[in-house]
């Protein structure tokens, strides 16, 4: 299959794997009652993104050069979610510094995302409120490992499409 055809498929795969973490993160939220931290909603708002940025592309279905813009931006949010991710871990191992609830978390609810889907983007948790493992880790470091897996993805998918552009301007 073509990269020029394979590219739909491709960026729903994106979108799929970034709203199903938002649809964990609400089980966690809503079920499970673990409030969102700060640090956490800034990572859903990452997901959001990445989730928004892979459907256009799914829908506008780009060739090749276009595939590789879309997937630049898949891998510049995806690397805005890794530095709230890396910044997350870093806090929940070292407590005492903690992730500036009353400054942060009013800087959160007061963005526009807050009022318009307080259930999805409010943050009313603390950055270091210990909460079970997930097969051995922490929600942070879960979300530290998929925006991980999302950049690289964006990353060789990018460069995959790049490659068939250069080859499909030689001949």
């Amino acid at each position: 299959m073509r990269i020029d055809t394979r590219s739909r498929l491709v960026f729903a795969g994106f979108a799929l794997v970034a709203l199903a973490l938002l649809a964990e993160a609400m089980v966690l939220q809503h079920l499970k009652g673990q409030a969102p931290c700060p640090l956490c909603v800034l990572q859903r708002a990452g997901y959001v993104l990445v989730a928004l940025i892979a459907l256009v592309a799914a829908i506008h279905q780009p060739r090749r050069r276009g595939a590789a813009g879309y997937c630049a931006a898949l891998a510049l949010a995806a690397l805005a979610g890794l530095g709230v991710a890396i910044r997350h871990v870093w806090v929940l191992y070292h407590p005492k510094f903690g992730c500036g609830i009353d400054v942060l978390a009013q800087f959160v609810n007061d963005l526009p995302t807050a009022k318009l889907l307080p259930w999805l983007f409010h943050a009313s948790g603390e950055c270091t409120a210990p909460h079970a493992p997930i097969l051995g880790l922490q929600v942070p470091e879960w979300s530290l490992i998929w925006f991980s897996l999302l950049f690289l993805a964006a990353l060789i998918f990018a460069a995959k499409c790049l490659s068939a552009a250069r080859t499909g301007a030689a001949t």
